[in-house]
């Protein structure tokens, strides 16, 4: 009988030495795998809490550094929009100076802006706006004026909203027209009821008198520069003054439109016509 040599069993091997094995099995062009080392993962961290804790200091040092420059404050002061108004009449109502920090107008803006249109009457609408740094810009929208009552010969002007300004000048600035008989209550209605005229009557429109004539204490008497006069009822002449141009433009010569009860026109003659 022919017995068979077994062959002999080799012992498996250990974890080591099977990677030592499949390294050697490794081709010698192929990289082998770099693990990052403790040092520069140590750097890295360093450099970022060293950026996290910087960032604040440069901030704080700039926002100081600023606060203490020129740059802060307000150097220039401009105003947009005035008509009537002077405009060192507006920058003084803003308050606004060379000590003032722009951060705290832009704080404040609306606060400023308000508070010029309390100290000015005569501003409808005020805004500011900062630029180039230190340049603050005002801007303003003005109540229209709409005409002058005669007080200690001095004329005073009316506006849109019926304030009257308290400070008057010795002739008319403009061709606006002049209230004469009325209380300042009075003339400040009349005024905004003509700020609802057309502008070209308004513009026609020489003065403006109490005649309360025939028992109605709210008859007015409007001289106009064509020539003509408009006696009306100053609570209904707003509406009622839309007829005085196909009116004249049906009439020759010059006479009297009256609007205080119909619409009908009266020459200066004693012949009247309808």
């Amino acid at each position: 009988m022919a017995w068979r040599k077994h062959a002999q069993q080799k012992d498996p091997l250990t974890p080591w030495e099977a990677y030592q094995a499949k390294q050697k099995r490794r081709p010698k062009g192929e990289a082998k795998l770099k693990l990052p080392g403790v040092s520069a993962v140590r750097r890295h961290k360093r450099a970022r809490n060293l950026v996290l804790l910087l960032t604040p200091l440069l901030v704080l040092l700039a926002f100081f550094g600023y606060m203490v420059s020129p740059f802060s404050k307000v150097q220039e002061v401009s105003v947009v929009g005035t008509v009537n108004v002077p405009i060192q009449n507006v920058i003084n109502a803003s308050g606004l100076s060379d000590r003032v920090l722009i951060p705290q107008v832009l704080r404040t803006k609306k606060q400023l802006a308000a508070q010029i249109e309390k100290r000015l009457p005569q501003v409808k609408r005020a805004s500011l706006a900062v630029s180039a740094v230190d340049h603050v810009t005002i801007h303003v929208v003005e109540h229209e004026p709409i005409g002058y009552v005669v007080k200690n010969k001095q004329y005073r002007m009316i506006l849109a909203n019926g304030t009257i300004i308290a400070r008057g000048t010795t002739t008319p600035l403009d061709n606006y027209p002049v209230f004469s008989g009325f209380s300042d209550q009075e003339a400040g209605k009349l005024a905004q009821t003509l700020s609802r005229f057309p502008a070209a009557l308004r513009r026609t429109t020489s003065e403006v008198t109490a005649s309360r004539g025939d028992g109605n204490p709210y008859q007015i008497t409007m001289t106009m520069t064509d020539g003509n006069t408009v006696v009306a009822d100053s609570r209904t002449v707003a509406k009622q003054i839309k007829f005085y141009p196909s009116i004249i433009a049906q009439v020759q010569g010059k006479g009297t439109v009256d609007l205080e009860a119909g619409a009908f026109f009266k020459p200066y003659q004693k012949a009247s016509a309808k």
